[in-house]
């Protein structure tokens, strides 16, 4: 039976899980069964049926409604539009084009009607839902943006059919009866076929919410029982600091990474703590799943793999990887999809990555490999993570490097300087680079400008570089990296400049934001939401539970809760930095 298209007139169990969930109200797990399931996407189709024609938006939160909302949209005849974002100007244009909204956030769509895919929805007669058809259209997906802009890619049922068929011929009989956890988007080709479409073919559950730091998701994991992760590199990154990752041994089955290569350290200590490495997916939006592997601790080379239905090439003098399968969605021809990546091929049909094609520069005349510089400071001992992008500067392209350090490297700031770690990293280019193909602009930051995949945007790490418009007005102020208004609150990514002013005096040695400032940051998101700069009369039930330091990411949300109060959070991945309430005083032009 093809995993998709009959895959709502399989003869289950009725009372078989399809989702999960905590409750927090009741401390408990619910479920959603399968007799459930159908008569939710039958409910839906009927809606969806009755109105336009035409693709519609679909943004969930709730894996289990984005699920709902799929099938729903399938077996009315219409498509999916996968936002790459949530950003208000992305998803105005995303509507303009489109029949209608499926969303379970009507707030990120202040400016148009929203149907909820669950709630509201009578349930349908799940016998009037017929097979569909391969070649009718699936979604509409969007690249990552990671060497430029976010680009479109369409699927059809067929392209999302095959991968499914060929994930549950390489892994169902190791993965078995699991509930799945992921912590990848299903708004994105990896995360909707790991962990949402291969797991309802093979009738396995999934977890409904997604639990982005290890503190929540390793407790959920282990009082599910058997299970599976589905993650991206830099989640991964954050789960093995955790103290208890150890206690899923034995009951998370397989994790699975894609989006960006997992670094080795990081492989092999998940190796270590759970007996397996994760299972790594090279791809991409337009070509689907290409190739696997795993990076077992005594192995001396860890190549990749190419899944049964692919078929690849060494292409040409620059070497790049060809790929012919029936996951690529792209007319490519009789030669197949040609990707940016260089290889080099074993006689046994894998091969090892070479770097990117896109990652050749030219700096003053000379070739860069921007890859092999990377690894060369990756390397280092004092360095953890490492992102290298060109940036134009008076009509001369000049490279620049965004480095996250080592706790070797935090401690050789603490003590000689940010300017000290950095001349460290030119001596070490010192002897294979020409110095005018070394970074000219360096950032020291906590974490890479990795977006919701895990990946490193092209224009999120070229951001870090841009020159303030106005560096006296913005010395005190952090660096805005991305920004979302919903209908009563707004929300701001940002980081922390290393060269704030007020870090000279607090602290010596260990800098942090100080709490009067972050309140002043809060209150400059709340100018915005409010449209003037809040009258402030009282500040309620301020704690700063943790620092905030240089380089630091930080999100800052503002909620307008009531006309008189607003309630604002400073967090970070793993703690709030501030939060409290301020009340406002009335406005005396009011009482006039």
């Amino acid at each position: 039976m093809s995993p998709l298209c009959h895959l709502l007139q399989q003869d289950r169990d009725p009372s078989s899980q399809v989702a999960r969930h905590w409750d927090h109200d009741s401390e408990t797990e619910q479920a959603v069964c399968w007799q459930a399931f159908r008569r939710d996407v039958a409910g839906l189709r009927d809606r969806i049926a009755s109105g336009p024609d035409g693709a519609w938006v679909l943004l969930t939160e709730d894996a289990y409604a984005f699920a709902v909302g799929l099938f729903a949209l399938w077996h009315a005849g219409r498509s999916a539009i996968s936002p790459p974002n949530r950003q208000p100007s992305s998803l105005r244009a995303l509507h303009t084009r489109s029949a209608g909204v499926l969303s379970d956030r009507g707030d990120w769509f202040p400016e148009t009607s929203v149907l909820h895919p669950i709630e509201g929805v009578e349930p349908g007669d799940p016998d009037k839902l017929t097979p569909l058809q391969p070649d009718a259209l699936a979604t509409e997906l969007f690249t990552s943006g990671t060497t430029g802009g976010e680009k479109p890619v369409t699927k059809r049922i067929r392209h999302l059919e095959d991968e499914v068929r060929e994930l549950h011929a390489s892994w169902q009989s190791r993965v078995g009866e699991v509930t799945f956890f992921s912590a990848a988007s299903h708004q994105h080709v990896y995360g909707l076929l790991f962990g949402v479409l291969w797991p309802l073919y093979a009738g396995n559950a999934i977890q409904r919410h997604h639990y982005l730091h290890p503190s929540e998701l390793v407790p959920r994991m282990r009082e599910a029982g058997d299970c599976v992760l589905v993650s991206v590199p830099t989640h991964l990154k954050r789960l093995v600091r955790h103290a208890h990752l150890s206690t899923l041994r034995g009951v998370c089955r397989a994790i699975f990474s894609s989006g960006g290569p997992l670094a080795t350290g990081v492989a092999h200590d998940i190796a270590g703590a759970l007996g397996t490495p994760p299972i790594e997916v090279l791809g991409s939006t337009e070509t689907g799943g290409i190739a696997w592997r795993s990076q077992w601790p005594q192995a001396a080379e860890c190549s990749w793999t190419p899944f049964t239905a692919v078929r690849i090439a060494c292409d040409g003098d620059e070497k790049l990887l060809r790929v012919r399968s029936p996951f690529v969605s792209v007319d490519a021809g009789e030669k197949g999809f040609a990707t940016g990546d260089r290889i080099s091929i074993h006689s046994d049909g894998s091969f090892v990555l070479e770097g990117r094609s896109d990652h050749i520069a030219k700096i003053g005349e000379k070739r860069l490999d921007l890859t092999r510089m990377a690894s060369e400071l990756r390397a280092r001992p004092s360095v953890d993570e490492v992102a290298l992008a060109t940036i134009d500067r008076d009509a001369e392209l000049r490279v620049a490097a965004a480095i996250v350090p080592s706790e070797e490297g935090r401690t050789l700031i603490q003590r000689k300087g940010e300017r000290a770690f950095v001349r460290a990293l030119r001596a070490c280019l010192a002897d294979a680079w020409d110095p005018v193909l070394h970074p000219r602009y360096w950032r020291v930051v906590s974490r890479l400008p990795a977006n919701h995949q895990g990946k490193v945007t092209l224009e999120a790490l070229r951001s870090l570089f841009r020159p303030l418009e106005s560096a006296n007005a913005e010395a005190d102020r952090p660096i805005v990296l991305d920004q979302f208004r919903g209908e009563d609150h707004l929300e701001r990514s940002c980081r922390v400049p290393e060269d704030l002013g007020c870090f000279s005096g607090h602290f010596p040695g260990h800098p942090v934001v100080p709490g009067a400032l972050q309140i002043d940051w809060a209150m400059d998101v709340a100018a915005e939401l409010l449209d003037a700069p809040p009258r402030v009369a009282e500040l309620e039930s301020v704690k700063f539970p943790a620092p905030l330091g240089p380089g630091q990411s930080f999100r800052i949300r503002v909620c307008n809760s009531s006309h008189d109060r607003i309630d604002f959070t400073i967090s970070g991945d793993d703690a709030d930095h501030a939060r409290g309430r301020v009340r406002l005083a009335r406005d005396p032009r009011s009482e006039l």
